[in-house]
């Protein structure tokens, strides 16, 4: 939500909030110093974490609310009919046609198994788009300067020119939110080398990283015409013949019309020319080139909904929390029944002493009490304990780190201040499908602190957190001599194990490397490699013992094998979301599958590209590599940090 203020008065402090009104939604609260005579810009974040969107927008000073500035404001609600289709935003001073985009992912995601489902953390803006969809055009100038800002979008396009106008900040946050997992679309950007060095320029702000790109193009042969597939409004779904050859607007045939490279977990595409508007069978063409529905689905992409219950909730609990310890407690209380009822009226009564139930009865429930609580001390304590299992991706020449967190928590007692995140982290929560995000607060004043609601004490709580930062610690790899090589950790943490990849591919095993040490490498054998699996396979995400997945998980719930109704929404969208379908679990797999052909008695069999490809090392992180736990203190406890980056 962007504010400009103008204050033509005296220096003032003015609150801005977003309130519920009348449903739940997250409270948002920022608070700003406005010199006298002097302007100010902000953009308010509003994580969209629930299905309802109706709230009122207050402005107040030392005073209390100014009441003339009271207004109510709406957000983009769940539309079902929308679920995984893909979020574009295309900057352009004019409107934009983009029908042809919208068939084309509608006909994607119609020849490729049925409907897909996402949801992203943000919505539709209210500026031009095509009909009632998650396709629109924006001014350059009401881009915002923070990543998270983005993370509700799948793909953003912009003509090179334009994005060398923006400001710094605003080209650093689209930069950042490509690396963490966005496709960025930049047209008209030419095909000569020249190109690519401008746009590491402007991107990165430094030209020599180009060279770092491994750019590909489409492959021709895959830009056929399939039957175009039509989605209205109102969800019904229609059937026309291909489009003939050369129509208006149609790209290029003769040659590649774009060229794509991976930017960290995303996607860079740069368009020769101008793409829209484009046919059906362009955009159909671009979206199986760049990925597919895993990297422009953000449901997919992120394996989870941010907006509704998830089903994969129970398989990243903490080993050994579960929620209230329902049947001890039943015990105690049906023995402090009896001992306070029956029990105590027949002893005084043989004794003739039942004018002391007055004294008896206050006393017996007070003991009680303490032996209920002393339990939940011994059980839980006052603690918060966290599991962990994250994906960090370090790019070392361009001094960033991207890291994709799946944080599991349980507070004994909640922190009083709530939970504290940088701005540069997205946070969204995670909680099973028969369950919804109820409320939360969120102060942007100073950093982003989600102050109540988040973290709820003896509750079972998850989320996912995707964070950019800069890392300036390095892996330092050199060939020392023949069939060997020599690695000097320069991170703040040790790796068990590590695998590094030489010039030519070949990997290097190292079984321990500490912080700031210096060791030789040898190269990785069947064995060595077999160990790596395992390790990779550690901790996996899966349901406890005694749980299925239609076991009931509220806060006052332990394990057990009754089911719990759906939640409202699934039947609409008949779509689940899984975590192994995510980039950060894709990633772990292609790196875990490095040792599979080894595993499976093929030790000349081709692995994945990314466990091969030279110069690059990933390993474990033996202590935390810069993980945000949201709270100042926790014990971990079954957790996996996995490294990877290129030297």
């Amino acid at each position: 939500m962007r504010v400009r203020v103008v204050n033509r008065g005296p220096a003032r402090r003015l609150t801005f909030r977003i309130v519920k009104s009348p449903y739940q939604i997250v409270v948002v609260r920022q608070t700003v110093d406005v010199p006298q005579n002097a302007s100010l810009a902000l953009t308010m974040s509003m994580p969209m974490v629930n299905a309802t969107s109706n709230g009122e927008f207050c402005v107040a000073d030392a005073g209390g609310d100014l009441e003339n500035m009271r207004r109510s404001v709406s957000f983009p609600e769940i539309n079902n009919w929308e679920m995984g289709r893909p979020g574009l935003v295309v900057v352009s001073s004019g409107t934009v046609d983009l029908q042809p985009f919208e068939d084309g992912a509608t006909t994607f995601r119609h020849t490729n198994g049925g409907l897909s489902s996402s949801s992203g953390a943000g919505g539709s803006p209210a500026y031009g788009g095509s009909r009632n969809s998650n396709c629109v055009w924006l001014p350059k100038n009401t881009l915002p300067a923070s990543w998270v800002d983005y993370s509700g979008l799948d793909l953003l396009a912009m003509p090179l020119d334009t994005l060398a106008q923006l400001p710094k900040e605003t080209r650093a946050a689209l930069s950042q939110w490509t690396r963490c997992g966005g496709t960025l679309l930049v047209t008209s950007a030419g095909a000569s080398a020249t190109s690519n060095e401008t746009l590491a320029k402007i991107l990165v702000d430094d030209s020599a990283l180009a060279s770092m790109w491994t750019w590909s193009e489409p492959i021709l042969s895959d830009r056929h015409t399939p039957q175009i597939v039509h989605q209205d409004p109102g969800g019904a779904i229609s059937a026309s013949s291909p489009a003939p050859a050369n129509v208006p607007g149609e790209w290029p045939r003769e040659t590649a019309p774009f060229r794509m490279t991976n930017v960290g977990f995303g996607k860079l595409v740069a368009f020769t020319g101008e793409p829209f508007p484009g046919t059906t069978q362009d955009w159909f063409w671009l979206l199986k080139s760049t990925g597919g529905l895993h990297r422009w689905d953000w449901g997919k992409r992120h394996g989870l909904s941010a907006r509704q219950g998830n089903s994969d909730f129970l398989m990243f609990l903490i080993p050994g929390i579960g929620g209230v310890p329902v049947v001890m407690f039943l015990v105690l209380v049906t023995i402090f029944s009896i001992v306070i009822g029956p029990l105590n009226y027949f002893v005084l009564a043989r004794r003739n002493q039942l004018h002391l139930l007055l004294l008896t009865i206050p006393a017996l429930a007070f003991v009680t009490s303490l032996l209920l609580f002393g339990y939940t001390v011994l059980a839980h304590g006052f603690s918060v304990k966290a599991r962990c299992r994250s994906l960090t991706l370090i790019d070392q020449a361009a001094k960033s780190a991207v890291t994709f967190n799946r944080l599991s928590l349980y507070a004994g007692q909640a922190p009083s201040a709530g939970m504290q995140f940088s701005r540069d982290t997205a946070v969204y929560p995670i909680w099973p499908e028969s369950e919804e995000f109820e409320s939360g607060q969120l102060d942007w004043t100073n950093t982003q602190a989600l102050t109540s609601g988040w973290l709820r004490s003896r509750t079972r709580t998850q989320f996912l957190t995707v964070g950019h930062r800069t890392e300036r610690g390095r892996l330092e790899v050199t060939a020392s001599t023949p069939g060997k090589l020599t690695v000097a950790n320069g991170f703040e943490w040790g790796f068990a194990p590590l695998v590094v990849a030489n010039d030519q591919g070949q990997l290097f095993f190292g079984k321990s490397v500490a912080a700031g040490a210096s060791i030789e490498l040898q190269a990785a054998t069947d064995e060595e490699l077999r160990e790596v699996a395992s390790t990779l396979k550690r901790h996996p995400m899966e349901l406890p013992v005694g749980l299925t997945s239609g076991s009931p998980t509220g806060p006052f719930l332990g394990p057990s094998r009754r089911s719990y109704r759906s939640y409202p929404y699934s039947a609409v969208g008949a779509v689940s979301w899984h975590l192994n379908e995510s980039q950060m679990e894709q990633a772990w797999l292609r790196l875990r599958m490095g040792s599979v052909a080894v595993e499976n008695g093929a030790p000349g069999s081709v692995t994945p590209q990314s466990s091969r490809e030279p110069r690059t090392f990933y390993g474990l992180a033996t202590q935390s590599p810069h993980i945000e736990l949201g709270v100042p203190k926790a014990t971990e406890i079954n957790s996996m940090h996995l490294v990877m980056g290129r030297w």
